[in-house]
């Protein structure tokens, strides 16, 4: 008898196991389809390097490919180099001294990056020009001899580019001095090192992951850009792309330029896996957060100082001159246009955003629930399409769209709003992936697994467990992926539809004309929308 019922059991918890995995497969297969079909746009990428070449390309190749290369090495170095500078300097200062203003320099100093680097490349060109308010300032004050400050040129835009960019390596290296290695400074401290040796040889060393994955966003970010270059009249890749497709008409130059660009891509994400790994450091299970010094009170005014003068340059000045510019203008608001635009910009931002995360969610659900090779790396290969350039997914949407348009000879999918949202999955599903990694599969493997032996379904476990216990990672995914879309500029000038405007581009468009008091007004709706996730980093610094 008592054999008879846990042969019955038994039976019963295979059925269950059988009909688990029915639904498992049902939930797989359809992600990994949308994952591989996300993923096209980068094969059409690499398949390019195979076409034939065209006697654009050949042109390309014989009279600029080489000042793409060049410039595009430069400005990523140097920037990296500035930026890294610029971080770790700010961060040890508000993480290793008390002075005046600190609490309010630690999260201040990160406002810069609200601002995307085109505008900033307007703004700052605007401030600095012989009709802008810095001269304007100077004749005023009869100080007409000073010499004119040249901003357009290679070393004007490393260091624009460096100030609103900088933050990437502040933020990552303030959690490393001020919370993960904080027990090796009170050691090193209690031992009578001075606060030079501690800096150089016990805090910098061990910060090199912080320093180097600040400096590999930081030149993710400059090998993506498209409005500052193209402003400022450098040639880079991004550029080039831009040019040989819209210019000159060739689509297969353009396929080869992002294929190099996205070799440069990948090198730069390997070179951060790779120090990452080498130099990890180990942290403390008891690690604590670090004391301020006191310092004397010169040194405390000009830590002061220092902090405020790049809070003043790097924030206040541009966000003033936008704020000028909105205050030269008659009715700056009474425009008809803007009411459309910003619907354009927030209506195309909510459609990714749900999309993009939507699909990041199912995707992580589903590798928590089949731990396959296949899974492992779908996920890996669509949570890095934030490090691809937005200009190189572009081209490869474009490409693909061409052909299926040729397909079924009708212009349906060059030019909508579809392949638009496609590009903007495969990009910022990567922005997605990381609050809901932590807020998600962290925390909810063993709860899917008691589920799972209480009998629950794979729906219920997915809207009962899964959901609710991402809740927050949920709501700050769809704030990072909405802003970021708001922000982006040369993926939406390759796909927008005929006569779609959006902030970005109505910015862009604006200050390509030399309009930039018209500009001035999406500029700073950018920039507000943009210290949202400024906010969130800031917050989720202080719990690291």
């Amino acid at each position: 008898m008592a054999g008879s019922r846990h042969v019955a059991a038994y039976s019963l918890i295979e059925r269950w196991k059988a009909s688990w995995q029915n639904s498992h497969k049902s939930w797989t297969w359809p992600i990994a389809l949308a994952a591989l079909i996300l993923l096209l746009p980068l094969g059409v990428i690499v398949s390019g390097l195979l076409e034939p070449s065209t006697p654009t390309w050949a042109h390309l190749k014989s009279t600029v490919l080489w000042s793409y290369a060049t410039n595009s090495i430069i400005l990523m170095l140097a920037c990296g180099l500035l930026t890294a500078v610029l971080g770790v300097s700010l961060a040890w200062l508000v993480s290793m001294f008390e002075f005046p203003g600190r609490k309010f320099f630690r999260w201040a100093l990160l406002l810069p990056l609200a601002f995307p680097t085109y505008i900033a490349a307007f703004e700052y060109a605007g401030i600095f020009d012989y009709t802008g308010p810095w001269h304007l300032v100077l004749r005023s004050t009869g100080m007409e001899n000073v010499p004119h400050i040249k901003i357009m040129n290679h070393t004007g835009l490393i260091v624009v580019l460096s100030l609103v960019l900088y933050p990437y390596t502040f933020a990552a290296c303030r959690v490393a001095f001020e919370s993960r290695y904080g027990n090796y400074m009170e050691t090193a401290r209690s031992l009578g090192m001075s606060t030079r040796k501690l800096f150089f040889k016990v805090m910098l060393p061990m910060a090199r992951p912080a320093i180097y994955g600040g400096s590999f966003l930081v030149m993710m970010e400059v090998l993506n850009d498209y409005g500052a270059m193209k402003y400022f009249g450098i040639n880079t890749f991004t550029t080039g792309i831009f040019s040989a497709w819209f210019s000159m008409g060739d689509l297969t130059a353009a396929l080869r330029l992002a294929a190099i660009l996205l070799v440069f891509a990948l090198i730069l994400s390997w070179g951060q896996g790779y120090t990452e790994k080498k130099f990890k450091t180990t942290e403390s299970s008891k690690s604590r957060r670090s004391v301020p010094l006191k310092v004397s009170r010169k040194k405390q005014w000009l830590f002061t100082a220092i902090c405020a003068l790049v809070f003043f340059v790097a924030f206040v000045m541009p966000i003033a001159f936008i704020l000028w510019q909105l205050g030269m203008l008659k009715d700056p608001f009474g425009q008809p246009e803007w009411f459309g635009i910003t619907l354009n910009s927030l209506g195309m931002a909510a459609l990714a955003t749900g999309l993009t995360v939507l699909f990041v969610v199912l995707m992580q659900f589903v590798r928590l629930l089949d731990q396959s090779i296949l899974m492992k790396y779908l996920g890996r290969s669509v949570a890095a399409g934030y490090a691809i350039p937005g200009a190189i997914i572009a081209v490869g949407v474009l490409a693909i769209s061409g052909v299926l348009d040729g397909w079924i000879h009708q212009n349906w999918l060059v030019g909508s709003m579809g392949m638009m949202v496609l590009a903007y999955i495969l990009r910022f599903s990567g922005v997605a992936f990381q609050p809901i990694q932590v807020e998600i599969a962290k925390r909810s493997g063993h709860m899917i697994r008691t589920a799972q032996s209480l009998g629950a379904g794979i729906h219920k476990v997915f809207s009962k467990v899964y959901l609710p216990l991402g809740k927050k990672g949920l709501i700050t995914a769809c704030m990072l992926v909405f802003v970021d879309v708001l922000k982006e500029l040369p993926l939406t000038l390759i796909l927008r539809p005929f006569n779609f405007e959006t902030l970005a581009t109505k910015a862009f468009e604006y200050a390509s004309d030399e309009m930039l008091m018209k500009a001035a007004l999406p500029s700073l709706l950018i920039v507000l929308v943009g210290l949202i996730p400024v906010f969130i980093l800031h917050k989720s610094l202080d719990h690291a």
